[in-house]
């Protein structure tokens, strides 16, 4: 309570109005069959356990919405019949409440088929963010939703008024998850005559929850080729689409979703990257975006024409409605290949597009339209966006930090046709293994996680197979540079906190090879040469909790271990969590463990702590 007292208090002292309330949210996970494209296939949903879903847009979830300073109490209860599954509330820092964060083996067991459990917390911030299931790739199947907490200071330097929108984009597939998990994880040569290509080709992309699909159907039998930038020939992994199982597709089963603006007057656009494998592109024709917040973070306002959105990036925009109000406008959704010539894109990755409408009150019918790959034949986005623009509302620096952390990923690939997993991911040379129970009983309840680690043994690549845990020293700064050595983009998520970004770039001697010849992978990097000291105090250059690291690049952040608890740092695409691309960040404060021991429910019914 004394913590929650504090916090008030300097609320209080800076002149913010702090709403309390409790808002009670009762949900519930199930399985339904829905058309999201127009293909029927089963998908996860959540929805109100007072009313019954929408089988025409089953997902995005229900909208869960507070005021800076209220209590929210979500019970969530699965109805799956043979899954767990989990909740994780994205971008919620779950000050002093690690118990509410919903990470399987993490924060929490995982709720079992026909079991609850209850989050409650308190909201210490405001902005947009957004909630999906952690456990393994379900939410890639529809389990997802928007989060938005009022009270922010954009409502009163912006005149949107009551024109407050969300978007949240995803990408979409026909076969579930489970499916496309073992084609990912299965054995090199598993599609005879191909070599596999990443990241995996969605079928569609989806603009809340709605999409469209021709209804086209491959049976695998072209011999597609793709080149590589050197010439070679290779054979073009091909995914098979089949006539559905649950009824007819239908291409045009739902009408383009339209957003309404008000001449002369202003929309706040909050637009959620939910999608498990694909950065998107976003664009609205005759309309410049504004990008006023990232990640729930107000931010120095940045006009751009179109923006790139990372997967679990969320950025609020303003609209300005000054175009012509008889005409209709394209939101257009892309791939990152979607702007590009085909010649051009390396790999099977599609090109593909969705799109919805802007309109004005008085739009005729006749709509305008984009030849899109005219319009965007512009340069390529800047893959370091994020950090040269995205910058802090008022400028910063960063504290001065007493330890840095190098943490370096890479795929390991195994082409032992026929024999063993495709890839494994490593941070460190580590794949991630889950905990034989939750960290957060080991480490407050036991006081260590040392006989709750998972079994460590080799892998099958030069890897190890562990639960990989990076301990803090609780208050003190650190400082942690991400190394991408990889020759494709990630990007990350870490819980419980929102980080400074202090330095970004590519990493030395990563020129493409003479043809025919392996890229470079060297682990030796002069940090020292490539960044401030540690005791220095460099600007911030962005804040965020989900971030973007370019291929063959490094990203350096530093934060404050005073939020106690095991924080999951994790790649967000969602493919590669399974596969071992994540860790857990370990911050103790020892005086909250006998409160903590007091407030978390362990009677095994299902419910979930209380506040502290």
């Amino acid at each position: 309570m004394f913590v929650i007292v504090i916090l008030f208090s300097v609320l209080f002292c800076h002149d913010i109005s702090v709403h309390t309330a409790l808002i009670n949210y009762d949900l519930i996970v199930r399985s339904i069959p829905s058309n999201p494209d127009g293909y029927p296939r089963s998908v996860i949903i959540i929805h109100h356990a007072n009313s019954s879903w929408n089988i025409d847009r089953p997902f995005p979830g229900p909208l869960i919405r507070a005021r800076l300073g209220d209590q929210l109490r979500i019970r969530v209860q699965n109805k799956l019949r043979d899954q767990a599954t989990a909740i994780h509330f994205h971008g919620l820092h779950m000050l002093a409440n690690p118990w509410a964060d919903g990470t399987e083996y993490i924060t929490q067991c995982p709720i079992l088929p026909h079991s609850s459990f209850i989050h409650e917390f308190n909201v210490t911030q405001t902005g947009t963010f957004w909630y999906h299931s952690h456990n393994a790739q379900q939410y890639a199947d529809g389990l997802y939703g928007p989060i938005i907490i009022d009270g922010d200071p954009i409502s009163q330097h912006y005149e949107y008024g009551s024109n407050d929108q969300t978007i949240m984009l995803q990408e979409w597939y026909h076969e579930t998850w489970p499916d496309i998990m073992t084609a990912y994880q299965g054995p090199h040569g598993a599609y005879p005559g191909s070599v596999a290509i990443y990241p995996w080709p969605p079928t569609t992309f989806l603009i809340n929850g709605h999409g469209r699909f021709d209804c086209r159907t491959n049976d695998c039998s072209r011999n597609d080729t793709w080149k590589d930038r050197c010439g070679n020939v290779f054979p073009a992994q091909c995914i098979p689409l089949r006539d559905p199982f649950f009824g007819p597709c239908i291409p045009d089963a739902h009408p383009i979703d339209e957003f309404q603006c008000l001449p002369g007057k202003q929309m706040r656009l909050r637009l959620i990257n939910a999608a498990s494998g694909i950065p998107f592109r976003f664009w609205i024709d005759q309309h410049n975006l504004t990008i006023i917040a990232r990640d729930g973070s107000e931010i120095e306002p940045i006009t751009v024409s179109y923006l790139h959105i990372p997967i679990g990036q969320r950025l609020d925009l303003i609209i300005n409605c000054n175009q012509d109000p008889t005409s209709a406008y394209e939101i257009i959704v892309a791939s990152r290949n979607s702007f590009q010539p085909p010649e051009i894109i390396i790999g099977q990755m599609p090109t593909m597009w969705t799109t919805a409408r802007l309109v004005y009150p008085q739009s005729k019918a006749n709509m305008r339209t984009t030849n899109v790959n005219e319009e965007m034949k512009i340069n390529a986005e800047d893959p370091f966006f994020e950090y040269k623009y995205l910058k802090p509302l008022l400028p910063r620096r960063a504290k001065a930090a007493i330890r840095r952390v190098t943490l370096t990923f890479v795929v390991h690939w195994n082409n032992r046709t026929g024999i063993d997993a495709l890839e494994e991911w490593a941070v460190n040379n580590i794949t991630f293994e889950p905990p034989k129970e939750p960290l957060l009983q080991g480490i407050f309840l036991d006081g260590t996680d040392k006989h709750i680690l998972a079994t460590e043994y080799p892998g099958r690549v030069n890897n190890t197979h562990a639960t990989y845990i990076e301990h803090f020293e609780y208050g003190q700064t650190y400082e942690v540079v991400m190394i991408n050595n990889d020759p494709q983009e990630h990007p990350w998520h870490l819980h419980g906190y929102t980080m400074d970004f202090i330095a970004a770039g590519r990493l030395p001697n990563r020129e493409l090879p003479p043809c025919n010849q392996p890229t470079p992978r060297s682990m030796d990097i002069n940090l020292d040469s490539l960044l401030p000291p540690l005791n220095s105090t460099p600007p911030v250059l962005a804040v965020g909790d989900s971030f973007n690291t370019p291929r063959d690049s490094y990203v350096v952040f530093r934060f404050t271990a005073d939020n106690a608890g095991p924080w999951y740092l994790h790649c967000h695409m969602d493919w590669h969590i399974s596969p071992g691309m994540a860790l857990a960040f370990s911050q103790v404060k020892k005086e909250f463990n006998l409160k903590l021991l007091r407030s978390i429910d362990i009677s095994g019914d299902g419910g979930g702590g209380s506040q502290v």
